[in-house]
């Protein structure tokens, strides 16, 4: 095992970031459980205890910074805090993502959808990334916000900057990487927050620098976090989604063509596609005490990295589960993660994915993906570009 040790590293080890699936299938076998790398990370791989873990936050905190590490104050953060803070914040947030908000944005997304998918087609050989995965989610993402679509490749920057330097920033306390995107992502937004102030709008955004909450309106401090959460959780899942369903074309040209005959099956096709490549492979969390998880203790105070991708690859809870299943039921992956930090976009991420689908997949016949850089397909937040031709059905192709 100590020599697996030192060959596994999840985010600098070009083979395993390539594929890390043989590897953890190897963890899930021999070492469910074990301490990885310099970073001392407590790697855990197999579904129940991954599972495990999500559910217990009293045990497994989300306060995962080195600030919290140190013992020192944590900043305000909807992912990376524990109740009472991550209630209070999600309470918020959740007003976006209510059923009747996310139906709301059907008609959008349709409407956008045809837009960018009329020109894939018309261009035949696009950016898959540019042209329609990342647009759409910031799209909708911008109306909750108020923000115009000319700002979108300025979000685009900011957020991968912050996907990117996450680890950095996250676990070694490095902010001087992000120091100058913050500033600017700030002034942005305390603008676009002075502006609301003065002219109320009808968003999400509006919406909240004007509720009246218990402890009063909401502090400058607190709207910042909001929008920093939308602008990248909102859209990086559905972002990987829509990528990864491009990749399940090109490597199961089968897929595709099942759809085409079954357009009924897209819902289950995409719930597949999250279990077999999560649009991030992992997530962290943090001992609050000593605990025995599949016979090992991890002591106090010390980081877990829980390997959803590795999770839904357990054949003690999917069967067959390296074959992509196009109407696998049931199928309870964990991509989206689970007990009090499940993704609230969910919802969103789902019907954004269908409508895409909806409209991509009777228009094409098939989907050849060029090499990419490698291990950018797993990576947190996916590549930054994926080129992709298509071969359009005969009613699609142009005259």
């Amino acid at each position: 095992m100590a020599e697996a040790q030192q060959e596994f590293s999840l985010f600098d080890n070009p083979a395993v970031a390539e594929n890390p699936y043989p590897f953890f299938a190897m963890l899930r076998e021999s070492a469910p459980v074990v301490q990885l790398g310099a970073l001392g990370l407590w790697a855990v791989a197999r579904y129940d205890d991954v599972v495990r873990v999500l559910r217990d936050h009293e045990t497994f905190s989300s306060e995962v910074s080195a600030e919290a590490m140190a013992g020192g104050e944590v900043l305000p953060s909807m992912i990376f805090n524990d109740p009472p803070m991550h209630t209070r914040l999600r309470g918020l947030i959740s007003k976006a993502f209510t059923p009747r908000m996310v139906e709301l944005q059907r008609e959008s997304i349709e409407r956008r959808c045809r837009e960018l998918v009329d020109a894939m087609c018309a261009a035949e050989r696009s950016d898959v990334v540019a042209a329609l995965a990342y647009p759409l989610p910031v799209m909708v993402i911008a109306n909750m916000l108020g923000v115009q679509d000319g700002d979108l490749a300025t979000f685009k920057r900011w957020s991968d900057a912050i996907i990117e330097n996450l680890p950095s920033t996250l676990l070694m306390g490095d902010a001087d990487l992000m120091a100058d995107i913050n500033v600017e992502f700030d002034d942005y937004f305390r603008a676009r927050l002075d502006k609301l102030r003065r002219e109320p709008e009808d968003n999400l955004l509006s919406g909240l620098v004007h509720a009246e909450t218990e402890d009063g309106r909401l502090s400058e401090s607190d709207l910042l976090v909001i929008c920093r959460l939308l602008l990248v959780a909102g859209n990086e899942t559905t972002t990987g989604l829509i990528v990864n369903s491009f990749r399940v074309f090109s490597e199961f040209p089968q897929v595709l063509t099942r759809l085409r005959a079954e357009p009924a099956l897209i819902p289950s096709m995409i719930e597949e596609t999250l279990r077999y490549y999560a649009p991030f492979a992992a997530t962290f969390r943090r001992t609050k005490r000593a605990v025995e998880v599949a016979g090992t203790t991890i002591p106090a105070n010390q980081r877990v990295l829980v390997l959803l991708a590795s999770a839904n690859r357990d054949a003690a809870q999917f069967d067959r589960p390296d074959e992509f299943v196009i109407d696998r039921d049931p199928n309870r992956h964990v991509a989206f993660g689970m007990g009090i930090h499940y993704c609230l976009g969910a919802p969103l991420a789902r019907l954004e994915a269908q409508i895409a689908l909806q409209t991509l997949v009777p228009r094409v016949t098939r989907v050849t993906l060029e090499a990419s850089e490698p291990g950018a397909l797993l990576r947190p937040g996916g590549p930054k570009e994926l080129w992709a031709t298509l071969e359009l059905a005969a009613a699609a192709a142009p005259a």
